[in-house]
């Protein structure tokens, strides 16, 4: 099953500053990297808060285990938070982690806590907060401390003051060792011609003979041309599927997951038709495309896939599933505050929010 992906507010409060934490991973805490992709382009965060469409991995030599024990949890600076908080209210940022040394690789969606708030808030001017004993200008997506490009350009320097001294002495012996044979070449070389006069009457059957070989071999060629050789025009690209083919089983098993994703959404299916396609991904295992399907309308304002999304996390209405195998509250507390940002009044979002929030 996929991974749940929060961005949670710290303990003191630390504008900027959040815990990212995992829950779900099966692989090991240590040499992990992911990415951070937004629906709006594709495109994928950089350092210094840039997006690309490259996939770019941000390095983490261990996650620790958050206080359950069980969730892996790292703590992240402005170059993440404030990127992830500038997002519009219908963007969503997928989250990839990877293991390189074994390959294990899981993904999710990012869902940012509601205290969570940016360096804009606060003064940006400020010394970098502390918590827990680390500094968090530190941390995962910060901007790196100044004083490690200082000590760089001594040692650049050192190095090239005794190449001079070398490289001037090769430059001499060369010289000296080509004038040489130079000189002494052309005597011996003047009685070589005679011999090879003599050479050149068995030279000739081996000519004629190569020759014939040659000749016979493009006869045979042109009297037997091979077809094999035409060059086939490269094939087409399959077109992407459109209509009623875009959000297909078939389309779904044989598109990359997030190719599928963007034809299904393009095709603007009703929020009754799309449950449905969410229904059938979800029979099948494809669970990565059941949660962006899920995600991508109810940050889009889809109230009734927001209420079906949080119904999957809510313990009370938990059906388990090989995509959704156990229930989250605070994954669910955050899709009906979803829901309550467009709409106030719905008692039911209200409820189950007042009973499932931290």
């Amino acid at each position: 099953m996929p991974i749940r992906v929060n961005l949670l507010a710290l303990e003191p409060h630390a504008h900027g500053y959040a815990r990212l934490v995992i829950k779900g991973w099966k692989g090991s805490q240590q040499q992990l990297e992911f990415t951070l992709q937004r629906n709006s382009d594709d495109h994928y965060l950089h350092e210094g808060q840039k997006w690309s469409n490259n996939p770019f991995w941000f390095q983490v030599p261990e996650f620790p285990l958050a206080a359950d024990g069980k969730s892996l949890e790292v703590l992240v600076g402005p170059q993440i938070v404030d990127t992830l908080l500038e997002g519009s209210v219908d963007t969503t940022f997928s989250f990839v982690l990877n293991e390189p040394a074994t390959g294990t690789k899981d993904h999710g969606v990012v869902l940012p806590g509601r205290d969570v708030t940016s360096r804009a808030a606060g003064d940006e001017k400020a010394a970098p907060p502390v918590w827990k004993g680390i500094i968090l200008a530190d941390v995962v997506g910060s901007v790196p401390a100044p004083a490690a490009p200082v000590e760089a350009p001594p040692v650049v320097v050192a190095e090239p003051a005794p190449e001079p001294a070398p490289a001037s002495e090769p430059v001499i012996e060369p010289v000296a060792a080509v004038v040489e044979p130079v000189r002494v070449e052309p005597a011996p070389a003047a009685p070589k011609p005679a011999a090879a006069g003599k050479k050149k009457a068995w030279l000739i059957p081996l000519i004629i003979a190569l020759l014939a070989i040659i000749a016979a071999g493009v006869f045979f060629w042109l009297k037997n041309p091979a077809t094999d050789t035409v060059a086939s025009p490269a094939p087409t690209p399959a077109p992407l599927p459109t209509g009623a083919e875009a959000c297909t089983l078939e389309s779904m098993s044989t598109l990359p997951e997030l190719t599928f994703v963007q034809t299904c959404i393009k095709k603007s299916p009703g929020s009754a038709e799309l449950l449905e396609i969410i229904n059938v991904a979800k029979a099948n295992n494809h669970c990565g495309i059941a949660q962006r399907l899920y995600a991508n309308r109810a940050q889009a304002g889809d109230m009734q896939i927001a209420t079906a999304y949080a119904h999957e996390y809510d313990p009370k209405f938990h059906q388990a599933s090989q995509c959704f195998a156990e229930p989250d509250k605070a994954t669910a507390a955050y899709w009906y505050e979803t829901i309550l940002s467009h709409e106030p009044e719905n008692a039911e979002a209200k409820a189950r929010f007042e009973e499932l929030k931290p």
